[in-house]
């Protein structure tokens, strides 16, 4: 999953280009510009440090919302790599649209979520087609059934998910560690600094969200796993946190071959 928090470095817009999975980050840098050519040199950098594990990553797929600049540039830097659409950011906008309707929102919601609960490609066009054969009879205003006439058009963006077992289909994966970031960015009422400075705050952050220990009934829930590092990779170095994440963000030698994969 990939999306782009909106932040700002000495008064000036910049974005956090954000890579994530299993409720952890997997990449995150600071881009000055939403562009494609801004936000293909940030997740760039994600893209050389997992090419440095390993040489031969290619992810299947990515999923990312409708921004245009951010898919062109997935494209760019894994080619062959499928786009899937997130519903959450299309179910989002119909709310943002009823916020004075709130009856509406829920009879909308209940049927836009029964597409999304669709097992299979043909059932997920299926459910898209009787919604906008409702939408055509119910009475609702213009800006609302014309975004569910686009939800109808991107059906088979949507549908891409189908193709992938462990594909994301919405945000949310991304959304909980960039809502750790917007707490921290808040907090510390942004960036203040240098590009390089802000650079390394990002990914700073990123490290503490990926080994910061759950809590007692957290740990509970989980059968004992110590933090979202343990539960994507399945293992930990070690019981205390902190030596964990020194443990794990030593690399081991791993940059040995960065000027390698640069010169390629």
């Amino acid at each position: 999953m990939a999306d782009e928090k909106h932040t700002q470095r000495r008064g000036q817009r910049e974005y956090v280009a954000v890579t994530a999975a299993g409720n952890c980050f997997l990449g995150a840098s600071l881009s000055s510009s939403a562009d494609r050519e801004g936000l293909e040199q940030a997740y760039g950098v994600f893209r050389t440090e997992a090419l440095q594990c390993d040489p031969d990553y290619q992810p299947d797929s990515v999923t990312t919302d409708g921004w245009e600049a951010t898919r062109s540039a997935w494209s760019r830097l894994f080619p062959g790599i499928t786009l899937i659409l997130c519903f959450l950011h299309a179910v989002l906008k119909i709310r943002d649209l009823c916020r004075s309707r709130q009856r509406l929102w829920q009879n909308l919601q209940d049927r836009l979520w029964q597409v999304y609960h669709a097992t299979s490609k043909q059932q997920f066009a299926q459910r898209l087609r009787r919604l906008l054969e409702w939408s055509k009879t119910a009475d609702l205003p213009e800006r609302i059934a014309q975004q569910l006439r686009r939800i109808h058009t991107k059906s088979k963006l949507f549908q891409r998910a189908f193709n992938f077992d462990n594909a994301y289909r919405t945000s949310n994966c991304v959304d909980r560690p960039m809502n750790y970031l917007d707490r921290v960015l808040y907090a510390m009422q942004y960036f203040h600094g240098s590009a390089k400075s802000g650079e390394l705050n990002t990914r700073s952050m990123a490290i503490l969200w990926n080994f910061h220990p759950y809590g007692r009934k957290t740990r509970a829930k989980k059968q004992g796993v110590l933090s979202p590092f343990e539960e994507l990779n399945g293992f930990r170095y070690h019981d205390n946190w902190l030596r964990n994440l020194l443990i794990a963000s030593s690399l081991n030698g791993r940059r040995a071959n960065q000027h390698k994969l640069l010169r390629n």
